[in-house]
């Protein structure tokens, strides 16, 4: 028989009791909020790195001033008058020999100056895919003059060439209408097809010579591309040479 005064569950208010479960669910919410504006955080940040690389190479040209071409026709014409020539240069002509690192602008037969140069990252060897970083060897022209290139100024090359498409169909890298293509293209001195296995996107172009940094092409001092922008117009014959003996071997190497 229960006592009067004694005690009962029904005395221990049951406020005690909601009170905890409250506690734990405010607790709970406060941890779903606080990762919920990390999540939110961490999605702005991701959005905005994403932006910024790919609206800064658009944004960079906007902000950053063009090529200053008044000051690259100067140094054109200064270096006409350093060497006594006319303009244009009479058959001008670029040779590069890769062991040596050097770059030789000619007319005709007759040295005019060299430039130290850089290449791909895998300088040894011809090029023959997109991606080995090798700088092509053979015979190709200047086909165009790109203002807007990656590297101060490019002076694009009919790179795949005749000899590149021949090694790569005898070898299965490219098909018979790919190799058609290229053929045409260099032919009419027209910027072969960059999308084959052997690459493209291949130019004599500014960025400095202190080590072999490119893609394949072949990279002078910005000073010295503002120079041959003016003196190799479309169409200047480029001759690459592994060694500076092949050169030597040849018919078209001039006197010193």
């Amino acid at each position: 028989m229960k006592r009067d005064n004694e005690p009962t569950m029904q005395t221990v208010p049951s406020s005690i009791y909601r009170q905890g479960f409250g506690t734990a669910d405010i607790f709970h919410d406060r941890i779903a909020e606080t990762m919920y504006r990390a999540i939110l955080i961490l999605s702005v940040i991701v959005l905005l790195a994403l932006g910024g690389y790919y609206l800064y190479p658009v944004v960079r040209g906007k902000i950053e001033p063009d090529v200053d071409f008044d000051k690259v026709d100067a140094a054109y014409r200064a270096f006409l008058r350093e060497h006594r020539l006319t303009d244009p240069i009479p058959d001008a002509k670029i040779v590069v020999t890769k062991n040596n690192r050097m770059l030789y602008l000619l007319s005709g037969d007759k040295l005019i100056d060299r430039w130290k140069v850089a290449l791909g990252s895998r300088p040894e060897g011809a090029k023959t895919t997109a991606d080995d970083g090798r700088t092509p060897v053979g015979n190709y022209t200047i086909c165009k003059h790109e203002r807007q290139w990656r590297h101060h100024l490019g002076l694009v090359i009919t790179y795949p060439g005749k000899h590149d498409a021949d090694v790569a169909l005898r070898s299965g890298a490219i098909t018979e209408r790919v190799h058609l293509k290229i053929y045409e293209h260099y032919s009419q001195n027209r910027l072969p097809p960059q999308d084959s296995s052997l690459g493209g996107g291949i130019a004599i172009q500014g960025g400095g010579t202190s080590r072999d940094w490119t893609n394949g092409s072949i990279a002078v001092a910005d000073e010295v591309v503002e120079i041959l922008w003016g003196a190799c117009p479309d169409g200047t014959p480029v001759a690459i040479y592994e060694n500076f003996t092949d050169w030597e071997m040849s018919s078209t190497m001039p006197s010193f």
